[in-house]
């Protein structure tokens, strides 16, 4: 197993060394090819079956038992059983037994494993549960990471390896979508709202062979592009529930808004993410003339940075690792000890701050270049930590001057392993509600990409291109992959349909965030805010004043699942809103725009028109002669548009992004 390995950087690049495991890699490495011919890979050959047969029901959504089949460690883990397998004897295995005799998969329906399948499962296991290290140089990423290439390019390299692995796994690839869904999906996820009824008009009527790159073309080179990318890293950012100033005991609601505005220009401007990186980690001074620096206060304590919290948050959203755990001890889990996360610690040991600014120069490192654990880690307390980059002890740090900048050179460097690796894993995550390593900050040799090959192009790409983020999005939504449709035709069981989702050959249904619903609404209603608060509006004490400001109302009534934007959050609560609150049922100025200038319209082509300015296209046949039944009436009379309108902001084919 390569349970234990750790990384060591050489004049060659970056490999893997360890403790007694140091040889095996070393062999390992100049034997892959027989080796892989021998024994079964996680990668290449056990996630194709399990994805297959076992992940509708032990993967994503669904984990009967307790039981996730999606990563080495929840195997290790096991469910309401016990553990799932025992590395090196199949014999012992829960996972083995159920499986030679058929209990897995449960029920008749259910397709059983071949004995060519089993005997992949069954060697794997004896094996000790080999894996494709993440490092690994014989995958083939198609393309070569040296130079930046056209984006079809790209796009058809990410469909070949998502075809392959389908295929292995005997996974039919869903069709790619229609125009309207694809419009409105592209919208929701580049510009973070639906398109207008006018924007949808002219894309489906359109008969440009290159509408969709011309569209993609388009949506990143605006600044709604930007403000998405903001408001997305503004909330990765973001603990759960914002720290209070001890003081106060205010909440930075509106520097934490200032932040995403800030990551929006960045995003707009398309500033490389390596610049991007830089500004946030080096930065200094007050806080209101440089907003990025509140990322310090966030990731602290009660709203002051700690050296500690900015390590956990660094080597998370910048490095792909979770460090939470070493911080008190060795993890046990992920082969992090604690002096790992203490040495990068250290390079935020002479930094202090809060919501107000950040200096350097002070803190609770004793001195430059190492730092002392504190009382709160419970073990080794008192012991100072020389200073290191992450999996890499032997490299000098300069320890003169601001020691972020050494840090960030060094995380930033073509040759780091895990920075550009952690940025495109969390892009496709963006996109697909789901990382190529899963969860997403949790990349290391136990918990493998489900497709290597394709990680590794992507990163080469984003590499190549100089940390070109909009060219990364550009890559990925060009793709047949990125362009399929969501829906699932008739016949098509659960764990199936979620088999095909996990393996990328189908798109998920997700829930729009609490911005893109808000602002969806807003643009449907054409209105400039979007109030849902109960009691009157100026009075600020007492049970019937109004919650927060109209925003943060909103944010806490439709806020969902950031992990897995698969899980429909909503409930009683949200569903109560949407039917019942009256500002749903208000005269919306959008519509009344339409009819001042578009007098002569008919009942049919205005309803046609509030499809498209909500659910970005035109109703079926039935649809209009529903709402033409529904609108019909007494002549005199207007027609009761806003009562379509509130049909359509009601169904879940407004509320999901397909």
């Amino acid at each position: 197993m390569l349970s234990n390995l750790v990384m060591l950087r050489t004049g060659t690049g970056w490999f893997r060394q360890g403790n007694a495991l140091g040889l095996l890699v070393l062999f390992w490495g100049m034997s892959m090819a027989s080796a892989e011919a021998e024994t079964p890979l996680l990668e290449s050959e056990v996630l194709p079956i399990l994805t297959k047969h076992c992940m509708g029901c032990h993967g994503g959504l669904n984990q009967e038992g307790g039981l996730d089949l999606r990563t080495v460690p929840a195997m290790l883990t096991g469910g309401e059983s016990g553990t799932a397998i025992v590395a090196g004897d199949a014999a012992k295995s829960e996972l083995w037994q159920r499986i030679a005799t058929d209990e897995m998969p449960a029920g008749e329906e259910r397709q059983k494993l071949s004995s060519a399948e089993k005997a992949v499962i069954r060697d794997w296991i004896d094996a000790g549960l080999p894996t494709v290290s993440q490092q690994q140089q014989n995958v083939d990423p198609l393309l070569p990471p040296d130079r930046k290439h056209a984006p079809q390019e790209v796009a058809q390299a990410i469909d070949q390896h998502i075809g392959n692995f389908l295929s292995k796994a005997k996974l039919p690839r869903a069709a790619v979508t229609g125009d309207a869904e694809f419009l409105r999906r592209l919208y929701l996820n580049l510009h973070g709202r639906i398109p207008t009824a006018e924007q949808a008009q002219a894309f489906l009527d359109s008969q440009d062979a290159d509408k969709r790159s011309r569209l993609i073309d388009e949506l990143l080179a605006k600044p709604e592009f930007g403000e998405q990318m903001g408001r997305t890293w503004r909330d990765w950012v973001c603990p759960p529930e914002l720290p209070s100033d001890q003081n106060s005991g205010r909440q930075p609601h509106a520097q934490v808004r200032d932040l995403g505005k800030w990551f929006a220009g960045k995003f707009h401007e398309n500033v490389t993410w390596d610049q991007i990186t830089r500004e946030i980690l080096t930065g200094h001074g007050e806080i209101k003339n440089n907003r990025q620096l509140i990322f310090f206060g966030l990731s602290g304590i009660d709203g002051r940075a700690t050296a500690d919290g900015s390590a956990r948050a660094v080597a998370s959203l910048f490095m792909g690792v979770q460090l939470q755990c070493a911080r008190c001890h060795d993890d046990p889990y992920r082969d992090w000890a604690q002096r790992d996360h203490w040495a990068l610690a250290a390079f935020f040991g002479r930094s202090q701050g809060d919501f107000g600014k950040i200096e350097i120069g002070k803190g609770p490192s004793p001195k430059p270049g190492e730092i002392r654990i504190p009382n709160s880690a419970f073990k080794n307390v008192g012991d100072n930590v020389p200073i290191a980059f992450l999996l890499d002890a032997d490299s000098k740090v300069k320890t003169d001057g601001d020691l972020r900048e050494a840090f960030v050179d060094w995380l930033t460097d073509q040759q780091n392993p895990f920075f550009a690796r952690a940025m495109v894993n969390r892009m496709w995550f963006y996109l697909f509600a789901r990382g190529i390593v899963n969860p997403i900050d949790d990349m290391r040799a136990l918990n493998p990409p489900s497709h290597p090959g394709l990680l590794q192009l992507l990163e080469g790409e984003f590499r190549a291109s100089g940390y070109d983020v909009k060219h990364l999005v550009r890559c990925i939504c060009n793709s047949q992959t990125y362009q399929q449709t969501s829906r699932v035709q008739g016949g098509v069981d659960g764990p199936a349909r979620s088999a095909r989702t996990t393996a990328f050959g189908r798109m998920p249904l997700r829930l729009m965030t609490a911005d893109m619903l808000r602002d969806s609404l807003m643009l449907a209603y054409g209105a400039e805010e979007f109030d849902i608060r109960t009691g009157p509006k100026d009075n600020t004490t007492g049970e019937s004043a109004a919650v927060g400001d109209a925003y943060l109302e909103f944010q806490r009534k439709f806020s969902v699942n950031e992990e897995d934007a698969t899980d429909f959050t909503h409930g009683i609560s949200q569903m109560l809103t949407l039917i019942n609150h009256p500002r749903f049922l208000e005269q919306t100025k959008a519509f009344e725009e339409r009819l001042k200038q578009r007098q002569e319209a008919s009942v049919e082509a205005n309803v046609e028109w509030l499809y498209l300015s909500t659910l970005s296209r035109r109703p079926t046949v039935e649809e209009t002669a529903d709402a033409m039944e529904y609108l019909s009436g007494d002549a005199e009379e207007t027609p009761d548009y806003i009562g379509v309108l509130w049909m359509l902001v009601n169904r879940s084919e407004f509320l999901l992004i397909r």
